[in-house]
């Protein structure tokens, strides 16, 4: 807590955060919605606040840290988010900590421990801390003053990025004597909304929605059969940087030699990439030493470059709220940007195929349940002591389910309370000696290798005694400390002593973790429905996505109304209100297709049925799904039908049209 901006020692005011805003953050006034949003807050009250991506969520709950007593306590899904976040508050002399996997054990006991006599005023952590026994044994001694919730979509099912995690945050808030919280994020529906309200038990909260109106964003879907092509001409067309946005790591690299080939300067960015190469490829393309990031969903949360010009995805969203906030990165300085979709018919079959290769069955949960038992050397009716630790390869070996599948089912289990599944630790590996440690110290004072041996007996000094009976959770960067190695060379030595017979070496993030709460069940019960519903939300939202796709409504309509709000009918700017769609003519022949139209509206038949008759085809074959959409448009436009439902595209005939009906 700084005394120096808060003047009043009770009750801040917004006179006081508007002060606070200008002295530490530079900025003169306060954006839509954040205004609102601190009111609430310093008034005591629940707050559940949606702002756009760069609309500044961050500062609704980092300001009024400068304004308590106590400090301000984050969730926050992601560790590169988290130690963004605390760089740049350090930077403004703000004194903030994040608590996450990349620290030492003792590191977290220093930090819960400072926390705890006020160093901070901040303190980010991940939800799953949240049931950790460091912060359980010191909840009822925080002074946390709000409890903030980033990212508070992921309390929802319905949420793009659902994480399991975040439901354990009302039981925590009590732990903590019931501070008021505030959670944030930037695409919620109306659905996701209620979720966060009743899933963090907030009270009575005041809901402040802005900003999913982004004016100075145009968006646009090309429906083409050459998505190079349209790439390229968004690329040349369009100055500034960009994103483009790939489903996969491999379409990735493949979008990326693309780009080069066409004389771009462009970089990957996914999953599969080290954390030091992410790093190296984020900074060049935020200081414009590269224009061009292709990357995978992996890109952009906390990425703060506000001239990004164009953002263009070269496959289908899986749902509106992620296409939303990744399209969103585009245009945050307020100037002009373009937010363009490629897509093909088959990209609908695609996004089918990967929920159907991430939502398993109930059966496929319980083979799973199994085969990670019998890899974990569990039999029926054992309950293990400890974790156990199986390889995810073979589960997926023995499964021949996809990874995304396996650890769905994973999930799931963890969710009906057959295991708890623990963290994957970035630097901590497990090691389990193979030989005595009287064997293992000889070993060393055999070598002619003096390097060698020092590895051995230092590594014999580092472990602890369990190391030798059973596996031991192991810090490698205390081994990059002490023996002064990179990783790379460390990681090699110990897997040289593994060839070599003397232990046995499981490297960070190598494994899946589970603590069984039951013993081993010979036939598991997996409750049905919670898997049903979970695939069929994320069917929902994929028919969402195509809708926009294949849409003709105006887009800005389109995701207006979809987030629960109202907009005109035409934004005049998009793709729909240019008229890209509508056919160069409509001649003559084109009346029994007109007519078909008219007739299947009227009779409100399936879309497929229009056409059955000849009269319909007049000699033509069947039209193709966009010839039918230009002529829909164009009979739109012309006010011969009207949309009931943007987001279903449900239409009704008008009154012009009734004299081309049958009687």
């Amino acid at each position: 807590m700084s005394a120096a901006d808060a003047p009043n020692s009770t009750a801040p005011t917004l006179d006081d955060a508007r002060t606070v805003l200008r002295d530490r953050w530079g900025y003169p006034s306060f954006r839509p919605g954040q205004e609102e949003i601190l009111e609430s807050v310093l008034e005591g009250r629940d707050v559940l606040g949606v702002l756009p991506t760069g609309g500044g969520k961050s500062l609704c709950y980092q300001l009024p840290s400068l304004l308590t007593d106590g400090f301000v306590l984050v969730v926050s899904p992601l560790i590169s988010l988290m130690q963004d976040q605390v760089a740049s508050l350090r930077a403004r002399g703000i004194e903030a900590a994040f608590i996450n996997s990349t620290l030492a054990y003792h590191e977290v006991d220093q930090r819960w421990t400072d926390a705890e006599h006020g160093r901070y005023d901040l303190v980010y952590l991940a939800p799953e801390r949240l049931q950790g026994d460091f912060f359980r044994a010191r909840a009822e001694r925080l002074d946390v003053d709000l409890l903030a919730v980033d990212e508070a979509h992921c309390v929802s099912e319905w949420g793009h990025h659902f994480r399991p995690a975040y439901r354990d945050i009302a039981d925590a808030a009590e732990h903590l004597g019931r501070p008021p919280m505030v959670a944030v994020t930037a695409t919620a529906t109306p659905d996701v909304r209620r979720d966060v309200i009743d899933l963090l038990d907030l009270d009575d909260p005041a809901e402040v929605v802005r900003g999913f109106d982004r004016p100075n964003v145009l968006w646009s879907v090309f429906r083409t059969e050459n998505k190079q092509k349209k790439l390229r001409d968004v690329v040349e067309a369009v100055e500034g940087s960009g994103i483009v946005y790939a489903s996969t790591r491999r379409e990735v690299e493949t979008w990326t030699r693309f780009l080069r080939a066409e004389g771009h300067t462009a970089r990957p960015y996914h999953g599969g990439m080290d954390a030091s190469r992410r790093e190296a490829v984020q900074t060049a393309w935020v200081e414009d030493d590269t224009r061009v990031i292709v990357a995978t969903n992996a890109f952009g949360m906390g990425i703060d470059k506000p001239d990004v010009r164009f953002v263009v995805h070269v496959a289908l969203p899986s749902s509106i709220e992620a296409y939303y906030q990744e399209a969103g990165r585009g245009g945050r300085d307020g100037d002009t940007a373009y937010a363009v979709l490629l897509f093909q018919p088959p990209d609908g079959d695609t996004q089918e195929a990967l929920i159907d290769a991430s939502h398993p069955s109930a059966k496929e949960v319980r083979e799973v349940y199994d085969a990670v038992c019998n890899v974990g050397q569990v039999p029926i009716g054992a309950e293990p002591d400890g974790p156990v630790s199986v390889n995810l390869d073979a589960v997926l070996k023995i499964t021949g389910f996809s990874v995304g599948k396996v650890r769905t089912a994973v999930e799931l289990l963890e969710r009906q309370e057959a295991w708890r599944v623990l963290p994957q630790r970035t630097h901590k590996g497990q090691i389990r000696f193979v030989q005595p440690a009287n064997a293992v110290r000889r070993t060393a004072d055999q070598l002619d290798n003096e390097a060698l041996a020092g590895f051995i007996r230092t590594l014999l000094r580092t472990v602890h005694a369990d190391a030798f009976s059973d596996w031991w959770r192991m810090d490698l960067r205390i081994l990059e400390e002490r023996l002064d190695l990179e990783r790379e060379r460390l990681l090699r030595g110990l897997k040289y002593l593994e060839a070599r017979g003397l232990l046995r070496w499981r490297p960070p993030g190598d494994a899946l973790q589970v603590e069984l709460q039951f013993p081993r069940s010979r036939r598991l019960p997996v409750d049905d429905r919670h898997v049903t519903v979970a695939r069929e939300r994320a069917e929902k939202r994929l028919r969402s996505m195509l809708r926009y796709a294949r849409s003709l409504v105006c887009r800005r309509r389109f995701l207006l109304t979809y987030f629960g709000e109202t907009s005109p009918e035409r934004c005049g700017s998009c793709d729909v209100c240019v008229g890209r769609h509508r056919p160069q003519t409509v001649t003559p022949a084109d009346e029994g297709l007109l007519r078909a139209i008219l007739e299947g509206v009227a009779g409100e038949r399936p879309r497929e049925d229009w056409f059955d008759g000849a009269e319909a085809r007049d000699g033509h074959a069947d039209p193709t799904s966009y010839r039918v959409d230009a002529l829909i448009d164009w009979l739109i436009d012309r006010e011969y039908l009207r949309l009931r439902d943007p987001l279903q595209g449900t239409l009704d005939v008008t009154e012009k049209a009734e004299p081309f009906l049958p009687d």
